[in-house]
């Protein structure tokens, strides 16, 4: 083999692994890598080979396929998995090209046939080392990249459940400030809402939909905030002055919640509440589909719980009565399709929730 002149240094701090059984090629290998300036270490076996992978650090194993103990497929098979980031040349003397793919599919830079040119080896050194350091740059990148992700990830989820607690504080500050009003009926939003969402089932609401579903239904009657005590807990019937303050409601409510961003939906379903099926509402008189669904939807359990609910100037009445005066307006006050779908709801899943939400 021919030994030609050492060229200029290259990268001091990859070292090199040789192994190879015939000392002679070790040897060689060696004094020609480290006269390139690598730090160079000799293993016999491959066994030997592992041991020391295990003991130091290694950028690159030169070996041969032939060895005692464990051969060379079988020591590129354990670098794979054990030292997936050390780089691998083999140098044999077999030439067989299922072989070469072998070792190549197992990760192997390049595969040399002795008898070799130490400047192929070294050029081949070169390139697997400078491959090497790219994929661990590459791999250096990519874990930085997963680590800002994870933390942009959990601060965007942070952020998210904080935002979720204010919804969550604002809505409760709403309801609270209407019961602070004394509100006439004890749980009566709880209920409409609890009495929507079951509703809801019958139709095809995707989640955002239900969540806004549930806060319009729980917030439904946030405009009674403007309306007189003496009109909303007048324990006697309303003359027209009182009940044209009452349909104020709908329109004051819109007003409060859009001054919530993330009610902005949600004001459209509380201004629509009070229309009828037959554009006899209030307060735009709007009819049929120009009526939101959820709208429609609140139109029948917020007249289910009135029916159903004691109130300040009379006792409360029995579903069947409830049922009954919903089916009767089917059509005029109330869209017949929300009605069929009420009507298919057992009875006892209305009584549950009325029964967890008493008052």
């Amino acid at each position: 083999m021919n030994l030609p002149q050492a060229g200029a240094l290259t990268v001091p701090q990859d070292r090199i692994l040789v192994v190879d059984d015939e000392p002679l090629v070790r040897n060689l290998l060696s004094e020609y890598l480290c006269n390139e300036g690598y730090d160079c270490d000799l293993a016999a076996t491959g066994r030997d080979a592992l041991i020391k992978l295990a003991n130091g650090s290694f950028s690159l194993v030169i070996a041969d396929i032939r060895m005692p103990e464990l051969n060379g497929l079988q020591l590129l098979e354990g670098i794979a998995q054990r030292f997936p980031d050390v780089a691998t040349i083999i140098v044999t003397a077999i030439a067989d090209i299922d072989t070469a793919i072998y070792t190549m599919k197992q990760g192997a830079y390049d595969y040399i046939i002795k008898p070799f040119n130490l400047e192929q080896v070294a050029e081949s050194v070169k390139r697997a080392l400078q491959l090497r350091r790219t994929r661990l740059e590459s791999k250096r990148i990519s874990q930085n990249l997963e680590a800002l992700v994870r933390k942009k990830a959990f601060a965007l989820s942070t952020a998210l459940h904080d935002l979720k607690d204010q919804h969550k504080t604002t809505l409760e500050v709403l309801i609270k400030a209407l019961d602070a009003r004394g509100h006439e009926t004890q749980c009566h939003s709880q209920r409409v809402q609890a009495y929507t969402l079951r509703l809801a089932q019958q139709f095809e609401f995707d989640t955002l939909q239900l969540m806004d579903l549930a806060r319009g239904a729980l917030l439904h009657d946030i405009g009674k905030i403007g309306v007189p005590d003496g009109i909303l807990l007048k324990p006697g019937k309303l003359n027209s002055d009182e009940w044209s303050h009452i349909r104020k409601h709908p329109t004051i409510g819109n007003e409060i919640l859009q001054g919530v961003k993330f009610l902005d939906r949600v004001a459209w379903m509380v201004l629509c509440h009070h229309e009828k099926w037959d554009g006899t509402g209030y307060p735009q008189g709007l009819k049929g589909d120009q009526i939101p669904l959820e709208a429609r939807i609140f139109a029948v359990l917020d007249a289910y719980d009135a029916i159903t609910s004691t109130r300040p100037y009379r006792e409360a009445m029995s579903s069947d009565v409830a049922r009954t005066a919903i089916i009767a307006n089917a059509g005029t006050q109330f869209d017949e399709k929300v009605v069929d779908e009420f009507l298919k709801v057992p009875q006892r899943d209305w009584d549950e929730i009325s029964a967890k939400f008493p008052g």
